[in-house]
């Protein structure tokens, strides 16, 4: 032990901050040498993967900036790019022509689905930690998130713990503590989800409780 506190180390926070920049670093450096070469830029892959996963793979420019954290000007560059490549279509709303609705074309759609390889190589390695630790990482993961989106840095994300349907801690269970309203279930955090369609948020005052 005391050899282990003469070493020079960093504090465990900034430590942890480190392994997760190597995440990034290596998911966007591998998203880079995948699709750089045929032209589509990063920011670009975020737009048409986040495409993918909308609602009839459609959604407003402001919507899209405010997902991917960009400024509007950004996204609305960004999205003229990928309309020049055919990888998307926008059109104005008749009720309001200010207001540009963004749709994935299938072109868009094939390059969107290819770009989002990236899981699977995240998936093969968490598959490398047993089930305590995974449950535990995402834990950890959704109070991050959470703690991020409270202090107004990254979007609110489709989560349980921010949902109006969830109760936390309401049942004895050990492993089935929480409830969802919504399906009427109780569930634990091995189940907890980071995007769920049926999301609906919760008053901020109950949303910071969770």
């Amino acid at each position: 032990m005391a050899s282990v506190a003469k070493m020079k180390q960093d504090s465990l926070p900034d430590r942890l901050v480190t392994g997760l920049s190597k995440i990034g670093l290596a998911m966007k450096s591998r998203t880079w040498r995948r699709q750089g070469q045929k032209g589509v830029g990063p920011l670009q892959v975020q737009v048409l993967s986040y495409l993918r996963s909308c609602p009839n793979q459609a959604a407003t420019v402001s919507t899209i900036a405010r997902e991917l954290t960009v400024k509007l000007p950004t996204a609305s560059e960004v999205i003229r790019t990928l309309a020049e490549k055919r990888l998307v279509r926008r059109r104005q709303q008749e009720a309001d022509h200010r207001i540009v609705t963004v749709h994935l074309t299938a072109l868009g759609a094939k390059a969107g689905k290819v770009s989002s390889g990236w899981p699977e190589i995240l998936s093969a390695a968490t598959e490398q930690l047993t089930v305590e630790e995974q449950v535990s990482l995402l834990s950890a993961l959704v109070k991050l998130i959470r703690v991020l989106q409270l202090k107004g840095e990254i979007p609110v994300a489709r989560m349980c713990v921010s949902c109006q349907y969830f109760s936390q801690n309401v049942h004895k269970s050990g492993d089935k503590r929480h409830h969802c309203q919504f399906f009427d279930v109780p569930f634990g955090d091995q189940s907890l989800l980071l995007d769920c369609p049926e999301y609906a948020a919760a008053p901020i005052k109950l949303a910071k409780k969770a």
